[in-house]
């Protein structure tokens, strides 16, 4: 008997079994958790087994959701190339689009988001950038970059708004054992420029804190690694605090002003769909990290 897979609910299951989780890959898809779980369920009547097994501690794939994993690849990455404007037709047009990260946002998933996307449009070049707001918001606007997450910021060179806004908090983080010396606070610091660290500063002398910096470095893996070294404390986003590292406990420290990132894209692909489909995933998960201020358009 033939059996015709609907490429849709394929895409349903690579999906959710990329992202390990329905909330997750209904945000990536655009689609509500009981819209994506009937094409789940859809899928595994027409396949008459379970792809994926359930349980409190989250989903996995099954013996038969192992073996229709790469075969479901295959025929999603055929039928994207077959799609009009999403690749050239035929796949013989190669297509290149630069994409430039805040550092501390990358792992949130988003290079995993890029190498999915990267994936299943096999003639699409993906060039991705990491660094600080500043940097990155000189090459978005010298036209070296497609699309953009910053902090909104440190973004005085755009004129124009970021599509989308997510804010996110900042918090003290320091190593469980790390040697409190009593005053002047040890600090862990990125380097100026940086408004991070302007308001880590600002907020300390505003509540009489003494501090001194015993580190400073430009890059995120630098500076976590001090962290897990146990020089210091320093005010990072929740979902970028290293292993091993916790909260700063036990010490009075100011509240902190939280971070307000943006999604920018090129005006010259207002259009184009290769950014829009990458600026969907994003929001699906850039809205776990953040608190969502506008939609994308």
């Amino acid at each position: 008997m033939t059996m015709d897979l609907d490429t849709s609910l394929l895409r349903a299951f690579l999906t959710v079994a990329r992202a390990g989780s329905i909330n997750r890959a209904a945000a990536r898809l655009s689609l509500t958790q009981p819209a994506l779980s009937q094409r789940i369920r859809g899928l595994e009547t027409q396949l008459g087994h379970r792809v994926f097994s359930r349980s409190p501690r989250g989903i996995a794939l099954t013996a038969a959701g192992e073996a229709l994993l790469p075969a479901a690849e295959r025929m999603v990455a055929l039928a994207d190339q077959l799609v009009p404007g999403l690749d050239a037709a035929a796949g013989s047009i190669r297509q290149r689009r630069s994409i430039g990260l805040l550092e501390d946002t990358v792992g949130w998933g988003l290079a995993t988001v890029l190498a999915e996307f990267a994936a299943i449009r096999p003639s699409l070049e993906l060039r991705v950038v990491t660094g600080v707001s500043p940097r990155l918001g000189e090459a978005y606007a010298a036209g070296e970059l497609d699309l953009l997450i910053a902090d909104t910021g440190e973004m005085p060179m755009l004129e124009e708004r970021p599509r989308n806004v997510w804010r996110c908090p900042l918090v003290w983080a320091g190593a469980p054992d790390w040697p409190n010396r009593g005053e002047p606070l040890p600090l862990v610091m990125f380097s100026a420029p940086c408004q991070w660290r302007d308001r880590m500063l600002t907020a300390l002398d505003g509540a009489g804190i003494a501090w001194r910096i015993v580190f400073e470095s430009s890059s995120l893996q630098a500076v976590q690694a001090a962290l897990r070294a146990g020089l210091g404390v320093v005010a990072l986003l929740p979902d970028t605090i290293p292993a091993g590292v916790a909260r700063a406990r036990g010490i009075p420290l100011p509240a902190l002003p939280g971070v307000e990132l943006g999604l920018y894209v090129n005006a010259r692909f207002a259009e184009d769909p290769i950014l829009r489909d990458l600026a969907r995933l994003f929001l699906g998960e850039l809205s776990a990290a953040g608190e969502e201020g506008m939609d994308v358009s």
